[in-house]
């Protein structure tokens, strides 16, 4: 049952980042959607241990939610470029939408 869990999360992974790749908005908030219902049933899982492919799975998950925190990086980056473009076509100082660790 754990490794269905664990494939669960791999399938919303990797739809996430195809929607960051297609850069579609509506399948980006579905596959958000879906990847929040998958990490909510990974809460059922009780111990790996004595799974046999498990290790390899998590590896391959961590290694799909570090692609999936690339694309949302990259995209972060953009729109932080384009709002700074936009402040100085109107004149204005850059705006910053976000910094890390702020409070």
């Amino acid at each position: 049952m754990s490794l269905l869990i664990l494939d669960r999360l791999a399938g919303a992974h990797e739809a996430l980042i195809r929607a960051f790749d297609g850069n579609d908005l509506a399948a980006i908030e579905a596959a958000t959607t879906a990847l929040a219902a998958a990490v909510s049933g990974a809460g059922a899982l009780d111990s790996l241990q004595g799974d046999n492919g498990a290790r390899e799975r998590l590896h391959s998950l961590a290694a799909l939610a570090v692609a999936a925190q690339q694309r949302v990086n990259f995209l972060t980056d953009r729109m932080r470029g384009r709002v700074a473009a936009l402040a100085s076509l109107g004149g204005q100082a850059e705006t910053f939408t976000y910094r890390p660790g702020a409070r």
